[in-house]
């Protein structure tokens, strides 16, 4: 009967359908990239459909920093995969002492951690640098003033062998070194002059390699006054993203702010911003934004231990008005990004230690790693810091959906998209999707002037069910495409109680 109720109301929906106007413009040269439905490139034409920013799920605790070299203030995870190894590098310094009397530790340092499967790791015993008279530690850079440190593995095949791992290193606030590595633990200076002097570096600073575009990119902060020209004003300036471009990795533009479209003036911190590793055009970001709350003694003694959050205020009121949690953003230049006006990750329920000045700092890096069950599609992998400011800082993962930032969703009454005209190359097509049980896709596949090709019509199109990265559409069984490769189509899509992430025109296996 649910079957039976289905296949009317699919008809009635096809029947009530007219095809909509849609401008003509030059076809989407899509060719066998991924297309993710995280902004509205492949929607010429939407009705009765939610894009919906999902949300990440907590899974365990991974580590605490309590060797005696990290402590209050460890953060900036960087995730690299080498070969089977994770790698995480992160940030090693003390802000406050457990009560939050004392500011400040014994230094700042660089360290790295191993996984296999990115929930048990090691600390790596490397007797690379000393720490209080040993070298019997994970330290893999320290240098007078150091602040940050972001390493990335150099996909460039110009890349000499010496520099296939290179990093952004802070020495203090003003002047970011860039750093060259064989193996991503033995580090030394490009050159001892700084990289970028222009920005305010005392956060995570993130260079990687673009394939697609054939540069270097480098995301960075700085300030700005409210007119959006840049300041020196801390106290009253807006932290903003830039980002400058190189090619070679040694000339370098001067950094420029990120542009946002529709999205309202918000002062952000971190940005995590890297191109997405299956859809490398994309580039996706998780920024920290950063809020400076009007002072109440009401509201602060509500929050989660208001002792510590007075202590640390004897050294800065905002050590304890600031609360911080995480965005997430996309672009397709690299300049101007979608920026959800949805948290990604909020500082959830309070807790003994959050709601604070640190919440929401995400890992840098997205690392596929199995499901609980073997049997079900692997996950993508990312951490978070909780329990800032306070001895015992410890690094929670996160699991989300592969391809899983955004969905289009259609509820029960179903839902269209039409998409611009796309030429593609490959043998077939494949979506990342879910649907309830009573749920179902059909794809159409059209010509220039929005009529249905024969055999690929709406009708004919198998329904698909289910919940899966990687479905094959079939049209009465028959999935070849190849005939259509190179010339410019539509899709139609019909979803019923479903989510579709991403899209892709597969080669012939």
């Amino acid at each position: 009967m649910l079957k039976n109720l289905s296949v009317i109301a699919f008809v009635g929906f096809v029947l009530s359908w007219a095809a909509p106007t849609v401008a003509a413009a030059d076809p989407i040269n899509l060719g066998a990239r991924r297309a993710l439905f995280v902004d509205d490139f492949l929607i010429a034409h939407q009705t009765g459909l939610e894009t919906r920013l999902q949300a990440p799920v907590p899974r365990e605790t991974v580590m605490v920093f309590d060797a005696p070299w990290e402590g209050s203030g460890s953060d900036f995870q960087r995730l690299i995969r080498v070969g089977d190894t994770i790698r995480m590098y992160y940030m090693a310094t003390k802000l406050t002492s457990t009560d939050g009397k004392k500011i400040g530790g014994s230094g700042t340092y660089a360290c790295v951690v191993e996984s296999k499967d990115g929930v048990h790791w090691t600390r790596p015993d490397l007797g690379l640098f000393e720490f209080q008279g040993s070298k019997h530690n994970n330290i893999i850079w320290a240098e007078p003033k150091l602040d940050n440190f972001t390493p990335f593995m150099d996909t460039n095949p110009a890349c000499p062998p010496d520099e296939r791992f290179k990093a952004m290193s802070a020495g203090g606030a003003h002047v970011l070194y860039g750093l060259k590595s064989a193996d991503g633990l033995h580090w030394s200076k490009i050159s001892e002059q700084p990289l970028i002097t222009a920005g305010k570096f005392d956060t995570q600073n993130n260079a990687f390699w673009d394939a697609s575009r054939q540069q270097y990119w480098c995301y960075v902060r700085g300030f700005h006054d409210p007119s959006g020209q840049s300041t020196e004003d801390l106290k009253h300036g807006i932290r903003d993203i830039r980002v400058a471009t190189s090619p070679d990795f040694r000339h370098w533009s001067i950094p420029v702010i990120l542009k946002y479209t529709g999205a309202p003036e918000e002062a952000l911190y971190t940005n995590q911003v890297e191109p997405y590793y299956r859809a490398p055009d994309l580039f996706v970001g998780f920024p920290t934004r950063y809020v400076d709350r009007v002072f109440s003694t009401a509201a602060m003694a509500a929050l989660p231990d208001p002792v510590h959050r007075q202590h640390r205020m004897s050294f800065s009121p905002r050590y304890g008005t600031v609360v911080t949690d995480g965005q997430f953003m996309t672009s397709r230049d690299g300049y101007t990004f979608k920026r959800w006006d949805e948290t990604f990750l909020p500082p959830g329920p309070e807790r003994s230690n959050n709601w604070v000045y640190g919440d929401g700092y995400q890992s840098l890096g997205l690392i596929e790693t199995p499901a609980a069950d073997p049997s079900a599609a692997p996950e993508l992998s990312f951490y978070a810091d909780e329990g800032h400011w306070k001895e015992g800082t410890s690094l929670r993962r996160y699991t989300l959906r592969v391809d899983g930032f955004v969905s289009l969703h259609a509820r029960q009454q179903p839902g269209e998209l039409l998409t611009p005209q796309l030429i593609f190359t490959g043998h077939t097509l494949s979506l990342n999707f879910a649907t309830t049980a009573a749920g179902s896709i059909r794809v159409e596949v059209q010509d220039q002037a929005g009529q249905p090709l024969p055999g690929y019509s709406l009708a004919e199109c198998d329904e698909l069910f289910g919940d899966t990265l990687n479905r094959t559409v079939t049209w009465g069984n028959r999935s070849n495409l190849s005939a259509l490769a190179g010339k410019s189509i539509r899709l139609r899509i019909i979803l019923r109680e479903a989510d579709l992430y991403s899209l892709k025109f597969e080669p012939a296996s």
